[in-house]
């Protein structure tokens, strides 16, 4: 009775059972850009598996694409993943802001196909940073609702929660927007400078200020 009295209305099972299922889905369907070389073998005849190999060459924008993305959507699960062990219950607007932070990600496979179809394009590569910049502000408002909101969480890691830090998402965040300063100087390392989201999730805890898990 206490825990609806405060609006305490839901354990976090099922929204983390959502979260998971929308961040499988997106994940999966993003190989779906990455399309199938086509040849017509009846006039290309004999050469038909060199150009094949040639068609092969030419999808390495989609396959960076698709890394990129993939890469995107893992970062941003592992943060999820990071912030929602300490919960043990969720309130209207704990759900309602992660719904929020699952609408933005689902707009990954489109700005994902606007990276493919256009990769030498910096509106492309501003809207795919744009909505990867949304989604990583969106999980810094979970993270500071829930340190900001202790009867969702385990208190015996409350002094822990207190003690975390925000840099590893902050990180991400400004890799997306040094990603569009880029994308006006040199556009095809704006391109790469993507791929450093994996960054902040491979250095040690100890460098973002945090003694333990």
């Amino acid at each position: 009775m206490g825990l609806e009295k405060k609006g305490l209305i839901f354990g976090k099972g099922r929204l983390e059972s959502l979260t998971d299922g929308v961040f499988a889905i997106i994940m999966t369907i993003l190989v779906f850009n990455i399309s199938v070389p086509e040849l017509i073998l009846f006039t290309e005849g004999d050469f038909a598996s060199e150009r094949l190999s040639a068609k092969f060459a030419d999808l390495w924008p989609d396959f960076l694409a698709y890394v990129i993305s993939f890469s995107t959507l893992g970062a941003f699960w592992v943060a999820h993943h990071r912030i929602f062990r300490w919960v043990l219950y969720v309130d209207r607007p704990l759900i309602w802001i992660n719904i929020s932070f699952l609408m933005i990600i689902g707009l990954i496979p489109f700005s994902t196909t606007l990276l493919t179809q256009y990769l030498d394009s910096q509106n492309s590569i501003f809207a795919f940073s744009f909505n990867a910049i949304l989604a990583g502000l969106l999980i810094y408002v979970i993270y500071y609702y829930v340190k900001r909101n202790p009867d969702l969480v385990d208190k015996s890691i409350q002094a822990l929660i207190e003690k975390s830090s925000s840099r590893r998402i902050v990180a991400t965040i400004l890799t997306y927007s040094v990603a569009i300063i880029f994308s006006f100087i040199y556009l095809q390392a704006s391109l790469f400078l993507l791929l450093l989201v994996l960054i902040p999730e491979i250095i040690p805890d100890k460098y973002f200020g945090r003694k333990t898990e």
